[in-house]
């Protein structure tokens, strides 16, 4: 299995794509700090609603401290941000 895939990353606010290269030990709550750092999300990551990815193909709704390996996610995967 490789170590990293190549999501989409979907912006639903200004229509953006990116494709971003994601580690799969990583947990979906260290994905989620670096997307927010790193894309300036705007997330407040200490409220609870607020800390979760949803992803197509497959359709999965990413949080914790569940490892992204565990999701069975693949390259080409789309998370979706509504915000």
């Amino acid at each position: 299995m490789e170590d990293t895939i190549i999501m989409v990353f979907e912006r639903a606010k200004t229509k953006e794509k990116i494709d971003i290269e994601v580690p799969l030990d990583i947990t979906a709550n260290d994905l989620l700090n670096g997307l927010n750092t790193g894309l300036n999300l705007g997330l407040n990551l200490e409220d609870s609603s607020q800390c979760y990815l949803c992803t197509e193909n497959p359709i999965a709704l990413i949080k914790g401290t569940t490892m992204l390996k565990d999701y069975n996610l693949h390259n080409g995967t789309i998370i979706r941000f509504e915000k």
